[in-house]
């Protein structure tokens, strides 16, 4: 049933004893609505309530209804009148059993109605996601002045922040890595747009050129897709749609301004496919582009990672170098193995280093700090309770021991690694061998021994992005972490709503005033925003605590993996998601074809909040590209360190956001 109060504020209750706020309206009274309407009469308002609970209470229950309805209705304020108003015929009516009579009596009419937005379980305001409505297209144009003039601030203070600290922005052009860059506020811009995607692929990564063309796909399929539906299929949904969006100017181009059983549907269905059609010509064009770079890159590939094979698995009986040695040379006799090497558990060692380096840097910052401002020596307490030393002499001190304590666990380290139970031999090595045809012979192989679960082969990472924590991990305890992490990321997806929802109804609690229509565009996708930032935070928390990663590039490209998901179903499908996200994925499970109606039920009613999400995304760009929190650890460090050091301090980003998988999680 419709809560009727928010058709009509000035019905605070029903006329039942109960005081209840849900009223339904009986079949009489909304067949006589439905007449004034299709009349087109001027009455301003109506209203009327029928109290029924049972056959039998009904004649025991009922008070006199009349004295509920409002005593002057010869003029009602403008908020209630957009809601309550006939001739636009925005009124639903419904009784018990859920029908929409008011819409099947005008339906039956021949008359027009209004599309309303579906009510549900599934579909509600706390999430963050507005519904379309009368006066979008006022908080729409605002909140595009106000992205535009902010993508044009920070660009401007960009380039200004590029000519006082060419470090920051202009190192790799510093170093000739790229080519020089103008010194002029717009210098940087030509020679952007002028580097191809090639010279970025050779200079830098083919990592950062992919992504500059995933970009330039984006916006060419946009284009071809975008223009089109502005100028053919736009007008056509405003003249001959039948003008279902009412008073909701901004839905006059959309799919919203079709009428229900309208012949456009045909039209949309052909405009569908030809979509469709053209991402799957760009993707696959793309794709062909892409080969013949990424054999350049395998052929360039350096030669100590091309000949080398990450083996995971190893039978104990092989867990120590000379054995494992002598295994591969039986497996592939005309091959050369150059070395083996099993990773080792090296969690004292790198103890006593971070350590180690950490009192170090705590001596190079205090004595840096009293070069620069003088003054008394630093004092630290020894112990907890001890007397206060000097803290430069502590800790060079404590850093001569930690060299000792350094050589002494690598000595044993590698006395241990040479029996087989010696305790820090893992189940990870590297094979080298002394030609690329025998690594990639070695990478093929399948069913080395009858234990299908021993002899994993894989490309091994980068030696420096290597995580050899992970890789000497037990190999049943990988298995029990991993179940951990899962359940981890489950319990994430079931609280990211609340989270999403709290924020949002914090930013409804805010009155702007005058900015009141401003903010009306902003507010609830600045939540979302919010909490799309901090995720790929919390996922990389779960990952490197409980998930086997053997590399930092493998971290990111689950973060890509699993952050692209979580957007997929708490932006994309946010409206068909709701609040209830326990009884949106038990209904998923169940039935997993229902999505479709579930999507074609919510979604074109938020088209709004969808246009506001993407236009705020400008803003968060231009704001990336002032680089604020490397150059503020920048402006710190270069008070105490050289120029140089105070650079290398500060990188880089932040990787859990601006990493290559959060940004690519994003922009697809």
């Amino acid at each position: 049933a419709q809560t009727f109060q928010a058709e009509v504020p000035q019905l605070s209750e029903c006329c039942c004893p109960c005081k209840c706020k849900t009223l339904s309206m009986s079949p009489p009274w909304a067949l006589r609505l439905a007449a004034l309407a299709s009349a087109r009469t001027l009455c301003h308002a109506f209203a009327a309530t029928a109290c029924v609970r049972s056959d039998a209470e009904a004649a025991s229950l009922s008070t006199d209804c009349s004295k509920q309805l409002p005593q002057s209705t010869d003029r009602l304020p403008e908020d209630d009148e957009q809601h309550v108003h006939l001739l636009q015929q925005e009124l639903r009516i419904t009784n018990r059993g859920g029908r929409d009579l008011l819409a099947e009596a005008v339906v039956a009419e021949g008359s027009t109605t209004t599309t309303t937005p579906p009510t549900g379980p599934t579909t509600a305001p706390p999430t963050g996601v507005t519904m379309n409505a009368i006066g979008d297209l006022k908080a729409f144009i605002s909140a595009v002045i106000t992205n535009v003039i902010s993508v044009a601030v920070f660009l401007g203070i960009f380039s200004w922040l590029r000519l006082q600290y060419p470090i920051i922005y202009n190192d790799n052009s510093l170093k000739g890595i790229s080519p020089p860059v103008p010194e002029k506020m717009s210098g940087w811009f030509q020679e952007t747009i002028d580097m191809s995607v090639d010279t970025v692929a050779n200079k830098i990564t083919l990592d950062h050129a992919m992504m500059l063309e995933f970009t330039h796909l984006c916006m060419k399929i946009l284009a071809i897709i975008g223009v089109p539906m502005l100028l053919i299929i736009g007008p056509i949904n405003c003249f001959f749609g039948g003008n279902a969006a009412g008073e909701d100017h901004l839905s006059y181009l959309s799919f919203g301004n079709v009428e229900k059983h309208s012949k456009l549907y045909w039209l949309h269905s052909i405009v569908i496919w030809c979509v469709v059609l053209v991402v799957r010509h760009n993707v696959f064009s793309a794709m062909r582009c892409f080969l013949p770079r990424r054999a350049k890159w395998l052929h360039n590939m350096p030669q100590i990672r091309a000949n080398t094979v990450l083996v995971e698995s190893v039978p104990e009986e092989y867990q120590t170098e000379a054995t494992l040695k002598k295994f591969w040379e039986m497996l592939m006799p005309n091959a050369t193995i150059k070395d083996v090497y099993l990773a080792k558990d090296t969690s004292g060692l790198l103890a006593f280093m971070h350590e180690r380096t950490a009192a170090k840097q705590a001596v190079h910052k205090m004595e840096a700090k009293l070069a620069m401002y003088g003054g008394e020596r630093p004092m630290v307490r020894a112990t907890f309770m001890g007397e206060r030393v000097d803290a430069i002499g502590y800790y060079l001190m404590r850093a001569e021991e930690l060299d000792k304590q350094v050589v002494e666990e690598r000595r044993r380290i590698q006395e241990a690694s040479k029996i087989p139970n010696g305790g820090v031999n893992s189940s990870s090595a590297f094979v080298t061998f002394g030609r690329r045809s025998d690594a990639e012979l070695c990478l093929r192989l399948d069913n080395i021994c009858h234990d299908l679960d021993a002899w994993e082969l894989y490309t091994p990472p980068g030696p420096s992005d290597i995580l050899w924590n992970d890789l000497s991990q037990d190999d049943t305890m990988q298995e029990v972490r991993t179940l951990l992490g899962y359940l981890a990321v489950v319990g994430l997806y079931f609280a990211y709503m609340p989270c999403v929802i709290s924020m949002t109804n914090l930013a409804k609690i805010i009155n702007m005033g005058a900015l009141q229509p401003l903010w009306q565009g902003l507010a609830p996708t600045i939540g979302l925003q919010f909490m799309v930032a901090f995720l790929p935070t919390f996922l990389l928390i779960i990952f490197r605590n409980f998930f086997t990663l053997r590399a930092d590039a493998w971290a990111q490209h689950k973060l890509q993996v699993w952050y692209y998901w979580f957007q997929i179903v708490f932006v994309i499908l946010a409206t068909a998601v709701g609040q209830n996200v326990r009884e949106f994925t038990k209904t998923l499970f169940e039935k997993p074809f229902s999505i479709f109606s579930v999507m074609a039920d919510t979604m074109p009613y938020a088209t709004h909040f969808y246009m506001n999400f993407l236009v705020l995304q400008w803003t968060t760009h231009a704001m990336g590209s002032m680089r604020y929190v490397p150059l503020g650890k920048f402006i710190s460090f270069s008070r105490l360190f050289e120029e140089q050091e105070a650079k290398e301090m500060a990188e880089p980003e932040d990787q859990d956001y601006y990493g290559m998988g959060g940004r690519s999680a994003r922009w697809t």
